[in-house]
């Protein structure tokens, strides 16, 4: 190679690598990310004393990966390739497979498994997140701690209490994944944490029901291109959660609503939107995936009074029907816009009940198709989400008003997140 070649090689290397950078500088930054459906980083403080903090060269690499110049367009260019026949038929786990099982009580045969940004796709159908293999001892014991001190209080207020676990979709259906990344971590990671509850705890554990079934019932139950259950799965969650505590308290006794009672259909049209799959460029096709089933009670929800207050605090729903279920002739649908979404409260009054109970729901995100259902046991449901708010304070929720009882419930993959701080003034 000559020399003029050689300069004009090195020339063209550095100014594409100083081309992105003093590009990315002079751009302004993005907040959002299309392709991925994710929020970006932001620039992070500086002050002379973070030279020395870790998380804070953490938070510029971070920043840096995100605001590269020209950063969605290189990211589908590498979804594609993680997708591509040819990268994944070179794969050992799908080279080197088994012969899989014949017998259909086994659920899905797996004959394709790829990795796409972080993502597990199997059988270009489910989409499951990269799974990890810790037990995190120390923020679980951060999160049982908060939730045996706010059980304790509810109870001091005169509060009947039950914390309600939910069976997640990752251990839920953990046989899909390829053999390479199947973990027991979230069954000891669960295990860990009931561990860690006070024995005064009433804990409805609504996943030693879930293990009665098979496999292949599991996959009914849960969607397959977003991280939640769908609505046959949320329905036999709240016929067991009002049946273990109908069971248990000496204040409530209902029958919950039967299959009999539910007109069930599917979706035929429209694209489904799942959280997993927006944040791989829908490498799944929306009009194809999640044709998820319908539940419509015979006998319409109706209640006497009905409020939502929005994530901002806001409130622009005014009735029920527009708040929850499938509208049809929709174009696109979301688990959030089907189950109402994340709201920072919900008021549920119903005067047809069999009781006058004050509830109180703190919850997560499974929970959302559920809450309808639960009102029709109590004259009044309160639900709640502290993520969306500010400030909270369940101690100053349970002095202000009083509640009968008070239902916690949570995902059993969610064991430490923001659900758990129920006292954020105090921290």
């Amino acid at each position: 190679m000559n020399r003029t070649l050689a300069k004009v090689y090195i020339g063209a290397f550095l100014t594409i690598i100083f081309g992105f950078s003093i590009a990315s500088v002079v751009m302004p930054d993005n907040s959002f990310s299309a392709t991925e459906k994710r929020t970006l980083s932001k620039l992070p403080a500086f002050r002379a004393s973070l030279l020395f903090s870790r998380s804070f060269f953490e938070d510029m690499n971070q920043y840096a990966n995100d605001q590269i110049v020209l950063r969605d367009e290189m990211v589908k260019m590498y979804q594609r390739q993680q997708n591509s026949k040819v990268f994944n038929a070179m794969l050992f786990e799908n080279l080197l497979r088994p012969a899989p099982s014949p017998n259909p009580e086994n659920g899905t045969i797996v004959t394709d498994s790829r990795i796409v940004s972080k993502l597990v796709l199997i059988n270009k159908k489910w989409i499951f997140p990269v799974p990890s293999k810790n037990v995190f001892t120390k923020q679980i014991d951060s999160a049982t701690a908060k939730l045996n001190e706010a059980v304790k209080f509810a109870e001091e207020q005169g509060t009947e209490t039950y914390f309600v676990f939910n069976p997640s979709r990752t251990k839920a259906l953990m046989h899909l994944y390829p053999a390479y990344l199947k973990t027991d971590a979230y069954s000891m990671s669960k295990q860990y944490f009931l561990s860690k509850l006070d024995s005064s705890v009433n804990v409805v554990d609504i996943g030693n029901k879930f293990d009665t079934f098979k496999k292949a019932e599991l996959e009914g139950m849960y969607l397959e291109t977003d991280h939640h259950w769908n609505v046959r799965g949320a329905f036999t969650a709240y016929q067991e959660m009002i049946e273990q505590i109908s069971g248990r308290s000496p204040i409530f006794s209902d029958e919950p609503m039967a299959l009999d009672d539910i007109h069930i259909s599917q979706l035929t049209d429209g694209a489904f939107e799942g959280s997993y799959n927006n944040q791989i460029n829908e490498i799944i096709n929306p009009k194809k995936a999640d044709r998820t089933i319908i539940y419509e009670p015979r006998i319409p929800f109706s209640f006497s009074h009905f409020e939502v207050i929005n994530k901002d605090g806001s409130q622009t729903i005014k009735s029920f029907d527009e708040f929850y279920g499938f509208k049809r002739g929709r174009s696109t649908y979301t688990y959030g816009a089907i189950f109402g979404g994340d709201r920072q409260k919900i008021v549920y009054e119903n005067s047809q009940a069999n009781n006058d109970l004050n509830v109180l729901l703190l919850k997560d995100s499974f929970m959302n198709p559920l809450t309808p259902y639960l009102a029709q046991h109590f004259n009044k449901l309160t639900v709640l989400d502290n993520r969306y708010y500010t400030e909270f304070s369940l101690r100053d929720v349970l002095t202000q008003e009083h509640y009968d009882m008070l239902i916690i419930a949570f995902h059993d993959d969610n064991l430490f997140s923001g659900t758990y701080a129920f006292e954020k003034k105090a921290e």
